[in-house]
């Protein structure tokens, strides 16, 4: 028989097809895992793309500031182009808000 006697506990060690099974449960549940930290670490990656392209925007409109090579009516359109691409991506990455237009 395939039973033991543990701590005055009847154990029955599991069969070749049950350790199959929960051997192929854990990998199914351990590649379910993998797929999550890749779409994770996908989306880290864009958002630090998304924060070093901003963070150079802004460097840039610094400097333009202190060179005046462009006027202050160009910097607000890019200012406000900026800060539109911003609030978009906080929405909608980081927040993951629903976009309502669909209705």
């Amino acid at each position: 028989m395939n039973n033991k006697i543990k701590n005055n506990i009847k154990m029955e060690e599991p069969t070749d097809g049950e350790m199959l099974e929960l051997s192929n449960h854990l990998k199914s549940l351990y590649d379910k895992k993998e797929i999550e930290v890749q779409k994770i670490k996908e989306k880290n990656l864009e958002l630090k793309k998304i924060i070093i392209t901003t963070y150079g925007s802004i460097r840039l409109l610094n400097e333009q500031y202190h060179n005046i090579l462009l006027d202050s009516e160009s910097n607000n359109i890019i200012i406000e182009a900026l800060r539109s691409y911003l609030s978009e991506v906080v929405e909608n990455e980081i927040l993951e808000l629903e976009d309502d237009s669909t209705f």
